[in-house]
């Protein structure tokens, strides 16, 4: 579970005010690591932000996206396998399952598509 900006902006500016980092952690009930991390990301990079979660399948999304225009109920079978034949990489059903959601690329199989 990520921790909200908010709270790491609080553990930032306590860490700031002077107190230590493992108190800050205490006060906060993070972990020290965490904590640690969050004030020396804020001293090198100047944010706090969260970072965008980085996918397996990621490279390889401009062509999952033009495989599934062109037929759009490809199954998740036909697209591992044509990541398997294109590109040498091996994903299972569930893998391709949550890139897709995480993408927003869906398809309801209903009366009128078919």
């Amino acid at each position: 579970m990520a921790i909200s900006e908010d709270l790491r902006i609080r553990i930032v500016r306590k860490v700031a005010s002077g107190l230590s980092r493992h108190k800050a952690a205490a006060l906060f009930e993070v972990s020290s690591s965490s904590a640690i991390r969050f004030a020396r990301r804020y001293e090198e990079e100047g944010t706090l932000a969260i970072k965008p979660r980085k996918r397996r399948l990621d490279p390889f999304g401009e062509d999952i996206r033009c495989w599934i225009d062109t037929k759009p109920d490809l199954t998740l079978e036909e697209i591992s396998a044509r990541l398997l034949a294109d590109h040498d990489v091996t994903a299972s059903t569930s893998t391709i399952d949550d890139w897709l959601k995480a993408n927003k690329l869906t398809f309801k199989k209903n009366r009128t598509r078919q």
